[in-house]
């Protein structure tokens, strides 16, 4: 009985599970989809608007009324959040007191640097800071839109539902055809720029930047977050505009506003957003390798964006570096970083790139794709990002069961999924030995 004992980790994993089987019996309701969807699209869409994935079986605009659109934003803001963070929220908010045991699973599922001690304080600041960016990001993105003729009522359900989902991270959207229509709109690319990168950045970033707006005073956690992007944002977008400069199928016919904008979408969009302003079957193939270990890494740590995250690419980089040097302690910006978050940090991203191969090498069998797509295709599902080669409508109920479960585990993270698992710790205590390598 000691598994179904529930320890945070649990409590996650149930409340995502929770979650996905009510949104999705609510997206199969005739209110939400008159002309009728399957259980498994249902489901497929439950857990992509869940786990802010935003790869879709169906195109929500046409096959979802506005209850249908209403359920799926519903889902991404408390998906976005986390499932136990929102329900610990709630708690806050209407002046009860969580449990210590759901500070610790609202903890886990966040992956906070600072512990469960001061979760209380940090969750109403994370409902204000969610507030303000995605009001703000509403109001402008429903003015912009009434002054291109939109109706107030239209603009505003547009606007209010884009605002969670690029803060989210989600990729999902209301427009038909997507958002590719506003490729040389200088506010809306901005605005959704801005709402992707706050998100992904994550909540102990935003606060640690509204507490110590000098550098100087940050936490390591946020200045190795704001480091690592400042190197992959810049890569992204010119890696991007250089590759896709002269594509005819792209921005090769463009003008030059247009280019630069949707080369600054584009480079920031993989980074588990999922939104696109261009089509990504008209990519060149070293535009897509290009943006595979973009998605892998995904965002910051406590954020609504998924991936391995940030954090854990500057530590493997830190790592390398500490060793090309001739070892000792791992240090940034003047603090050791201890041994144990490198243990987890390479856990995480073998078993994330044992997934993502595994995820891939299933498709290629089972649906008879080709390795790139297929590899880019397990790649978004398990980053939760959302961006695909090929449509996700075509893939067999195998198919759609395998992304369901990569996204579950992509949000959740593959050990936080594997320690839920887990019936038992090991503290044993052995000899060391010693082991080539190299």
């Amino acid at each position: 009985m000691k598994f179904f004992r529930l320890s945070p980790n649990r409590l996650v994993v149930l409340g995502f599970v929770a979650a996905i089987l009510i949104g999705t019996v609510l997206l199969k309701l005739p209110a939400a989809a008159p002309g009728g969807v399957s259980w498994l699209d249902a489901l497929f869409e439950a857990t992509s608007a869940v786990t802010v994935t935003g790869l879709q079986v169906v195109d929500p605009p046409k096959d979802f009324t506005v209850f249908g659109q209403a359920v799926l934003a519903v889902l991404i803001q408390v998906g976005g959040l986390g499932i136990v963070t929102a329900a610990t929220l709630g708690v806050v908010l209407i002046g009860g007191s969580p449990s210590y045991r759901e500070l610790v699973a609202a903890d886990e599922e966040e992956n906070l640097p600072g512990g469960p001690v001061n979760l209380r304080r940090l969750l109403v600041r994370i409902a204000l800071f969610t507030l303000v960016i995605e009001l703000a990001g509403a109001l402008v993105l429903a003015g912009r839109l009434v002054s291109l003729g939109w109706d107030l009522p239209g603009a505003l359900g547009h606007a209010g539902f884009h605002a969670v989902s690029a803060f989210c991270n989600a990729g999902f959207t209301t427009f038909s055809g997507g958002i590719s229509r506003f490729d040389g709109d200088v506010v809306v690319n901005v605005l959704f720029v801005a709402l992707i990168l706050l998100g992904g950045l994550g909540f102990p970033v935003l606060v640690s930047l509204y507490r110590y707006p000098k550098l100087r005073r940050l936490t390591l956690h946020a200045k190795l977050v704001l480091a690592t992007y400042a190197v992959l944002v810049p890569l992204g977008v010119l890696g991007f505009a250089a590759l896709e400069w002269t594509n005819p199928r792209t921005l090769g016919g463009e003008p030059l506003l247009t280019k630069a904008l949707e080369s600054l979408f584009q480079g920031v969009t993989p980074r588990t957003a999922g939104f696109s302003t261009v089509g990504y079957s008209d990519l060149s193939e070293p535009t897509l390798v290009m943006q595979i270990p973009l998605m892998f890494v995904g965002a910051a740590p406590a954020s609504t964006g998924g991936g391995v995250k940030v954090t854990a690419l500057a530590l493997v980089f830190l790592l390398v570096v500490s060793q090309a040097r001739g070892g000792g302690h791992l240090t940034a910006f003047g603090r050791r970083v201890p041994d144990h978050f490198l243990r987890k940090t390479l856990a995480l991203v073998s078993v994330a790139a044992l997934l993502v191969v595994s995820g891939a090498l299933a498709l290629m069998i089972s649906e008879g794709w080709g390795f790139l797509p297929a590899l880019f295709h397990s790649t978004s599902a398990l980053g939760t990002v959302g961006l695909s080669v090929r449509s996700s409508a075509e893939l067999g109920a195998f198919g759609k069961l395998l992304l369901i479960f990569l996204m579950f585990v992509g949000r959740l993270g593959p050990i936080t999924f594997l320690v839920a698992l887990s019936s038992r710790s090991h503290s044993d205590t052995y000899p060391p030995g010693s082991i080539a390598v190299g």
